[in-house]
């Protein structure tokens, strides 16, 4: 395969070109990905969507041999659910089956030996979230065991947030013109800004859309493009955590930069600002806060405070219990939310909950416990019931103290324990 173009920045360069169908677009960012892996056998890309409960294939790259494709779906469709579990719901961007499958699920391997039939012995995957449940994946055989280089492990995090956001753009390509909604600012190569919409307009915005235009430009320089790790930190996934940078071309083949909004949606009638939802998304998909600043183009000290803020509104103790609360396999992602009469619920097929667990709790508590475990903070409780934060935060204290817990993480652990019983009042339905 040639290597004509294959350097870094030409890698974010082809997956921000939006033009053709997945598999057409999946060959362009492949031909880029896989000089710069520089092993193994024939690449191939496919698009999936992951949810905690399901799991299903998209498309393939355009030219993947039928052997391949065949060898991909039939080992997905022979993956258990912790294979899979594995492999899109840790957050890990970039690992070998040797090093992140096999150890833990051995019959996988054993599956994988027959399926090739022994001529490979590894397999590299490099996944990239769209943080809305889609995403994009690279395999590569191996013909020998491997692990990921720390270098891999520093720059495919990178990619993976810009192939992430390619992802989301793509579903508005097709609709996308300077002149659409989501298009908020339009600048020159130099970063001269020629037209600002919306929150674009701001001064603070307006310079930080130039400096970054003209960060992008130097590094997409045959200079810039040689300092790879330089290059990727001026280059990052979002701006101010809502724009994506793309080329456009006039009529007279003059090439501009435009902002198209592009966060992730995650809308939560729970409590959380879009933000702190966007950040717990990620948190619990076991990023670190340094990949969600890059990801979401804001600063460190944004993340710190946005994870705090949700675990505070939240009432969790720390870090750990709003991964577990937002993980894959968590609760906060077996809840759907659904709009009804304008306004956002969550539903959710839950488990009996013993009734001797819930008998010492008022009819009061068993509402603010439902609520709770829904993911609603003490003020969103409050709006709900038409009281105040204090009298809610009171009856947390009074269902904990009941229940012998001393968090909402050990509350749900307690009220969903197996075992005979009746639905909690109103849990079955919407919250």
């Amino acid at each position: 395969m040639s290597s004509k173009g294959a350097d870094w920045v030409s890698l974010i360069e082809a997956s921000y070109n939006l033009e053709g169908s997945d598999s057409t677009w999946l060959k362009r960012v492949l031909d880029r990905a896989s000089p710069l892996l520089g092993r193994g056998n024939e690449p191939v890309g496919w698009t999936f969507n992951c949810t905690p409960t399901s799991f299903s294939l998209g498309s393939f790259s355009e030219g993947t041999s039928k052997a391949l494709v065949y060898a991909a779906r039939m080992s997905h469709a022979l993956s258990t659910e912790k294979s899979l579990d594995l492999t899109y719901r840790t957050g890990v961007v970039i690992a070998t089956a040797s090093e992140l499958v096999f150890p833990r699920l051995p019959d996988m391997h054993k599956m994988f030996m027959k399926l090739l039939r022994g001529r490979v012995q590894d397999l590299l995957v490099i996944n990239c979230q769209s943080g809305e449940g889609s995403g994009v994946s690279v395999g590569m055989l191996l013909k020998e065991t491997s692990r990921a280089t720390e270098e891999e492990r520093r720059r495919w995090p990178r990619i993976a947030a810009h192939v992430g956001a390619a992802i989301r753009l793509r579903t508005k390509a097709a609709a996308l013109s300077v002149d659409s909604p989501e298009v908020e600012a339009v600048l020159d190569s130099g970063g001269r800004l020629h037209d600002a919409r919306g929150p674009a307009k701001d001064n603070d915005a307006r310079e930080n859309l130039r400096e970054t235009v003209r960060r992008i430009e130097r590094s997409r320089t045959l200079d810039g493009r040689s300092e790879v790790d330089e290059a990727l930190g001026n280059w990052e996934g979002l701006v101010s955590g809502r724009w994506s940078m793309l080329d456009r071309f006039d009529s007279d083949g003059r090439r501009f930069v435009v902002a198209v909004k592009n966060d992730p949606t995650h809308p939560d009638p729970r409590g959380l600002t879009i933000r702190e939802r966007q950040v717990a998304e990620y948190v619990g998909l076991g990023y670190a806060s340094k990949e969600i600043a890059y990801t979401l183009g804001l600063s460190d000290s944004a993340i710190t405070n946005c994870t705090a803020r949700a675990q505070d509104k939240l009432g969790m103790a720390s870090r750990a219990e709003l991964v577990a609360f937002f993980a894959p396999s968590g609760l906060r992602r077996k809840l759907a939310e659904t709009s009804v009469a304008g306004e956002q619920l969550l539903i959710g097929n839950y488990p009996l909950v013993n009734t001797r667990h819930i008998a010492n709790l008022s009819e009061t508590e068993r509402e603010v416990a439902a609520l709770m475990i829904a993911g609603s903070t003490n003020a969103d409780i409050a709006n709900r019931r038409g009281t105040s934060e204090h009298t809610v935060a009171n009856q947390v204290q009074s269902i904990f103290r009941k229940l012998g817990v001393r968090s909402r993480s050990e509350l749900v652990v307690r009220l969903q324990a197996a075992g005979n019983g009746l639905m909690f009042q109103s849990m079955s339905s919407t919250y």
